[in-house]
């Protein structure tokens, strides 16, 4: 077997913050708020409910995570607690999960997203309308040119990732002050504010069930905070940046994600933007400020979508390089070279753009044939099945490293953020399984844990 080679710290703690904020605030928030009102059926209060329920387990989770960062701070993130927590053989199962199903399968669907917001701007200019293939198309176009960027120019890289996120909080920030001036000056219609929702549950429908289906999108919209951890032993400092990163990251995406939503629903009918799904953006940016707006949110917004699609792709480069260079993981394709001219791991890179290129179809094939159409099947929520399933036993883990005082600081506090966090994984999980399809896509997670007993080392 080849002798395993490392990756060079080189990201900051600003780098650091900027991936978990820039991984967290994107394509999601913009292309899931007509989702999470579909699950409530319109009801914008139990959309808020949803929101500040997954926000705030999100930092717990991350309040718990850094537990895990600051003793082990090398290359793997989240693959080395399992290792260290559950055996080789289990990192090796996460890891396979990793490389075929969660990395490339979100990638393919955020590189597709940044299609569709450049389609329609494009639009705003030439006679034409966008279809999901030229959404797949640009989608495409994009994934190669950031590809090249990260394999060729990995500082570049992240540079645009720091840019980006600076950048993109811009147009939340925005639209979220238009919600509190509204709310300030008595500036809402009846029907769309929160206390019209409260009283306009149905017969027929269960509020805390509303709330409860609205969890897999919002988990997509704040999925991400984590993946920094991927780049543990590219960060400088990781053991101390890391943890700091997580918990900065996260209360900072909760704040403005509530605030966003709370600026939409408040100017703009729910039902509107059921009808107008993805683009509701650009729709709501016209009626503000007309087609000179529109163009403006639509830039700051695609600019958000790729600094989260880049983010997202530099790790996803990684996580076959990390896969080979596990104990229990079959090694295959030299995924373990790393170029000494750009100190990046080219052969990794190289599967993870061709694993990318047939989600894309997938993605493309599921959002076009009736069959899927009709039962609105959500390719998207099939890896955020999983990572919640593997968080919570990393957090259910922490409960007897805790006992035994392995970590610095209070026992107390970090049992109650590790059960908070705990909490929040069961009601993510139980919202999945009551929801539309939910059930299928946490059997499609067990069948790809199958497949990799062909690619895991099962015996020594």
């Amino acid at each position: 077997m080849d002798s395993l080679q490392k990756l060079e710290p080189k990201y900051g703690l600003f780098t650091a913050i900027s991936l978990v904020i820039g991984q967290v605030i994107g394509s999601g928030i913009f292309f899931k708020v007509d989702d999470v009102l579909f699950a409530t059926q319109g009801n914008i209060l139990a959309g808020l409910l949803g929101f500040i329920i997954v926000g705030v387990s999100v930092v717990f989770a991350a309040v718990s995570m850094s537990n895990y960062a600051e003793i082990i701070p090398k290359d793997g993130g989240i693959l080395n607690y399992v290792e260290y927590r559950f055996g080789k053989r289990s990192a090796a199962f996460v890891g396979w999960m990793y490389l075929s199903l969660f990395y490339p399968l979100l990638t393919a669907v955020l590189f597709t997203v940044s299609g569709i917001y450049i389609s329609h701007l494009i639009a705003e200019f030439v006679a034409f309308e966008p279809t999901f293939l030229h959404y797949s198309l640009i989608g495409i176009f994009n994934l190669c040119l950031f590809l090249g960027m990260n394999i060729f120019r990995p500082k570049s890289s992240g540079i645009f990732q720091q840019l980006t996120t600076v950048i993109k909080l811009i147009p939340l920030i925005f639209i979220a002050s238009l919600g509190i001036l509204s709310l300030a000056k008595g500036d809402v219609e009846e029907a769309n504010t929160f206390r019209h929702a409260a009283k306009s549950v149905g017969e027929n429908q269960n509020f805390w069930l509303l709330v409860a289906a609205s969890f897999i999108p919002i988990s997509f919209a704040f999925d991400g905070w984590y993946i920094a951890t991927q780049l543990s032993g590219e960060i400088r400092n990781s053991s101390k940046n890391l943890p700091k990163a997580l918990i900065i990251g996260t209360s900072v995406v909760l704040l403005v994600y509530v605030l966003y939503y709370c600026g939409v629903v408040l100017r703009m009918n729910s039902a509107d933007i059921l009808t107008l799904k993805d683009v509701y953006i650009t729709e709501f940016s016209r009626n503000i400020a007309e087609k000179s707006g529109a163009v403006l949110i639509q830039l700051f917004v695609i600019i958000s979508v790729l600094g989260t699609s880049n983010g997202l792709l530099l790790a996803t480069t990684r996580v076959p390089f990390q896969f080979y260079n596990l104990e229990k993981s079959r090694k295959f394709l030299n995924l373990g070279k790393v170029n000494e001219r750009t100190n990046t791991p080219v052969n990794s890179a190289v599967l993870a753009f061709v694993i990318i290129l047939g989600y894309i179809a997938f993605y493309y094939f599921t959002n076009t044939w009736d069959f899927f159409t009709h039962i609105n099947y959500d390719l998207s929520a099939i890896p955020i099945a999983f990572i919640y399933m593997v968080n919570g036993a990393l957090f259910v883990g922490l409960l007897s490293l805790i006992r035994k005082n392995i970590f610095k600081g209070n026992r107390f506090v970090k049992y109650l953020m590790a059960i908070i966090a705990i909490l929040g994984v069961v009601l993510v999980l139980i919202g999945t399984a009551t929801a539309q399809n939910g059930i299928s896509y946490i059997l499609i997670s067990g069948f790809y844990v199958l497949a990799g007993f062909f690619f895991i080392k099962l015996r020594s």
